[in-house]
């Protein structure tokens, strides 16, 4: 653990946890047993589920050496510019006193400073009621927004202050019907943590993403339903299954829900329509999702993004059959950007643009061949 920022006004002191351990192991337990909230993104176990990030940890005391709060983040390797990295911090938002906030965000940025070869610091914001006060707090440190974010910046809210019965009849007469229609036909909407269906789930995944022209990073779906077998009031998948076979192919949707504390978030989900497609099974798996949300004590639930614009987005379609189980439109996202060396983050800037420029001259040309791949930088 090497100690990087000390707060002069409060006494505070962050440091950085490098990698997982049993001193990431320990921060993270002595920060909930202080009951500071910690998102399901920045726990150690979720640095597990990765393919290739290098995980660490910001842990912030006080000037009495009690945690006061923490975040992970992640550090990839550029390919781009090779030896230079990116830092990302996931559902950075409330839970936390402005002061720990500030204090977090100076220890990331000198460790960014400091011999760590990175390119880039992207800070992806998650919070409701907090949101202008964190915006203040990154562009007084030297952030920039990004627009649009990577992540979504809108999404519905469901409370799940109210019982089972209320939530239930609080849904749209449409999606009550579907629910009630998923049930009628036999539907068996079951938990799931086999390794033997990460193939499966990869499959339900990319069909739903064809059909609505959406897209995402691979899922590392092994680690998910290890997580979900390891922390199941953390991670929950959801298999939808036709017929008395639970066999992989007998899947046909899947919903992944994640509990964050205050936040029940519908993760991820995927469904085939090959011989049924007029079965509702994406009603059944929301539904779902929402009671386990409310069982493992979120305080509402989030619809996982919607577009707001209209028109030709390919994402409306998804975003209106969310809409069957709320109207409550919130604004929760931002991205904000720091870059140690702007020149250098120009310089992969351009040699980002030139490889998407090339990928789409050789798609014109009708070429054979390895395809150059786009990448992020």
């Amino acid at each position: 653990m090497e100690q990087i920022q000390l707060s002069s006004d409060s006494g505070m002191q962050a440091s950085v946890i490098l990698g997982r351990g049993q001193e990431r192991d320990r921060a993270e337990r002595e920060l909930l047993e202080a009951g500071v909230p910690l998102p399901l993104t920045h726990r150690t176990f979720w640095a597990a589920n990765s393919y290739r990030w290098n995980p660490l940890f910001v842990l912030v005391r006080d000037g009495y050496g009690r945690a006061r709060g923490g975040l992970g983040f992640e550090q990839v390797q550029s390919r781009t510019m090779p030896g230079y990295s990116i830092v990302r911090v996931r559902n950075f938002g409330g839970g936390s006193s402005e002061e720990v906030r500030r204090v977090a965000l100076e220890a990331l940025l000198m460790y960014a400073r400091r011999g760590a070869r990175v390119l880039r610091l992207h800070v992806n914001v998650f919070s409701r009621e907090e949101r202008e006060e964190i915006a203040n707090l990154l562009a007084t440190l030297g952030f920039r927004e990004l627009n649009p974010p990577s992540s979504y910046r809108h999404t519905l809210a469901v409370d799940l202050k109210p019982s089972e019965e209320e939530l239930f009849a609080a849904l749209s007469k449409s999606a009550r019907t579907r629910v009630r229609e998923c049930v009628k036909k036999g539907l068996a909407t079951v938990p799931i943590t086999d390794l033997a269906y990460a193939a499966r789930l990869e499959q339900l995944q990319k069909e739903a993403l064809r059909r609505t022209g959406g897209h995402t990073a691979s899922t590392n779906w092994e680690g998910v339903l290890t997580m979900s077998r390891d922390h199941p009031s953390l991670s929950r998948v959801l298999g939808v299954f036709t017929g008395e076979s639970l066999a992989p192919e007998n899947m046909k949707a899947f919903g992944w829900v994640c509990n964050h504390g205050e936040t029940g978030e519908y993760r991820a989900a995927g469904s085939s329509r090959d011989g049924e497609s007029r079965l509702p099974f994406g009603y059944a798996v929301v539904w779902e999702m929402i009671r386990w949300a409310k069982a493992t004590g979120a305080h509402w639930f989030d619809m996982g993004g919607v577009t707001v614009s209209g028109g030709n987005d390919p994402l409306e379609g998804i975003s209106d059959f969310k809409r069957f189980f709320s109207r409550e439109l919130v604004e929760v996202g931002a991205e904000w950007v720091f870059e140690p060396s702007p020149l250098r983050a120009r310089i992969a800037n351009g040699v980002s643009g030139l490889r998407v420029q090339l990928q789409k001259s050789f798609d014109r040309c009708g070429g054979e061949g390895e395809r150059v791949r786009p990448v992020s930088h």
